[in-house]
């Protein structure tokens, strides 16, 4: 029992949406902007070894995250996370080895890394970015898909601009590689598309999908969460993004929903 709460505890954090928007532009020289984003979700249902929906022990959780990008250079931006989270599992996740339900209140994972640009074919801009992940301890390592306090990881990043309907908009695509998960590496695909229909409002559907690697069809993982949210410029220093977050399809991993609520700034 205690291996299948550690399996299903392992992926309730895999997939977290990167803050906000963060793609695969360059920052320009000298400018940043930062993103401070709070989100509550639960799950009372879980996607089970052969991705059918299965009543679980329940949980609910609050994150808050705190993300910063700056241009360094024109051609090198600099990326950093902060984050902390409460987490509270239902009693019905405890067992003879771990007779508590599971909790976690504290400092979660930092982040730091960097991106460049790496070719421009056509309209699609390509850029490269790796970074190092750290829990802020042991116990917050297990709420973090993490077997070591320490990760890396690097992703390949795609953006296009388009235009619909006279409106601007544009799509952005990661494809990512992570060490050290609680299963094993994993890879991540994350896609984002985003429009304008006015000036100063702007509509983004993102899907975040990570998969452990190397493992049989009974200890694998794969998660996946979709997010609708809308950004408001009120000028063009601050933004307010407010949206919901589902995962629709999953193996061993949790059926969990919830909302967010972003404040950007821009320097």
């Amino acid at each position: 029992m205690f291996k299948g709460i550690a399996l299903f505890i392992s992926f309730i954090l895999a997939v977290i949406p990167q803050p906000a928007w963060a793609g695969a532009l360059l920052i320009p020289e000298g400018e940043g902007q930062a993103i401070l984003t709070t989100s509550f979700a639960d799950a009372n249902d879980a996607y089970d070894a052969h991705g059918r929906l299965v009543k679980t022990p329940s949980y609910r959780k609050f994150e808050a995250q705190s993300y910063v990008e700056y241009g360094a250079a024109d051609w090198l931006t600099v990326v950093g996370e902060a984050g902390a989270m409460d987490f509270h599992g239902s009693s019905g996740q405890a067992s003879l080895a771990a007779p508590q339900a599971p909790q976690y209140e504290g400092l979660g994972l930092g982040e730091i890394g960097a991106r460049v640009g790496v070719t421009n074919i056509g309209d699609y801009i390509f850029s490269l970015q790796t970074s190092i992940r750290a829990a802020s301890s042991r116990n917050a390592q297990t709420f973090l898909d993490m077997k070591d306090r320490w990760q890396g990881d690097a992703r390949l990043q795609m953006f296009h601009s388009v235009e619909i309907g006279g409106m601007n908009g544009f799509i952005d695509a990661e494809l990512g590689y992570r060490t050290r998960g609680q299963n094993g590496d994993e890879a991540h695909v994350d896609l984002t598309f985003g429009i304008r229909p006015t000036p100063d409002m702007m509509f983004m559907a993102q899907s975040f999908t990570a998969i452990s690697l190397w493992h049989d069809a009974t200890n694998s993982v794969a998660a996946q969460k979709f997010e609708v949210s809308g950004v408001y410029d009120f000028n063009k220093t601050f933004s307010l993004q407010l949206g919901f977050v589902v995962a629709p399809m999953g193996v061993n991993s949790p059926a969990e929903h919830g909302v967010i609520c972003a404040l950007w700034t821009r320097f």
